[in-house]
């Protein structure tokens, strides 16, 4: 029986998912018609979340694939998410101070 980990490994394997895209599970009981799995990546969350802001974007981008991209590092990314929603909040400041 594989664990997890190696049915993530597999997927990836059968169905070509690229380094943004993960398998998500659900149980049969979540949707009786559709039982198994799905494949979102990075971009269809932002969408389901109604992410408008390029800066949070970036970040959570990060947040949700620290160091798995095979650019850079898990800490490099933790600090450019930071700096991210950093400026995701100078541009909220910015927006409301002009309401």
């Amino acid at each position: 029986m594989m664990n997890n980990v190696e049915k993530i490994i597999e997927n990836r394997r059968r169905k070509k998912i690229n380094k943004y895209q993960r398998v998500i599970n659900h149980l049969p009981h979540e949707d009786p018609k559709n039982p198994g799995e799905i494949i979102v990546d990075v971009y269809d969350v932002l969408v389901a979340f109604n992410v408008t802001c390029p800066a949070t974007a970036h970040g959570l981008k990060k947040l949700l694939c620290p160091g798995t991209r095979g650019v850079k590092g898990k800490l490099q990314d933790l600090k450019e998410a930071k700096a991210s929603i950093e400026r995701a909040i100078e541009l909220e400041e910015k927006q409301t101070e002009t309401k």
